[in-house]
């Protein structure tokens, strides 16, 4: 199997606002990632967005000073599971990617995954 991943991604969760504008309605979605990388992030939702959805993203990095913001692409977004006894809420997985990122974006991100990715490789090698 071929590998279609560019950047290291890593499980984690960090606080996400999407905004839109559907019709003149500004929608604001916060909730928290389940992965990120400097190429996207995934995240879970109670609703399901169309593809290619265009959103602005504002991700709160921990420890990081500034707050990232860039523009996101929803590349899909797939229920993935149904609760309550009349399943009365949905959970959708939904991917975004990344687009009109700046470099100083992108280099945050990078860095703040390598350093995530570092103390955990250091925590499993100290056990």
């Amino acid at each position: 199997m071929v590998q279609k991943r560019v950047y290291k991604r890593i499980e984690d969760l960090v606080e996400v606002e999407f905004m839109s504008d559907f019709s003149g309605t500004t929608t604001i979605i916060r909730t928290k990632t389940r992965d990120i990388s400097a190429g996207g992030v995934k995240v879970y939702l109670n609703h399901q967005l169309q593809q290619a959805h265009r959103m602005q993203l504002t991700i709160t990095l921990p420890h990081v000073k500034d707050i990232v913001k860039t523009e996101a692409e929803v590349v899909c977004s797939d229920l993935i599971g149904v609760v309550g006894v009349k399943g009365e809420k949905m959970w959708f997985e939904t991917r975004f990617k990344f687009i009109k990122m700046s470099p100083q974006v992108k280099n945050a991100i990078t860095r703040y995954v390598f350093e995530c990715r570092r103390k955990s490789h250091n925590a499993k090698a100290g056990s």
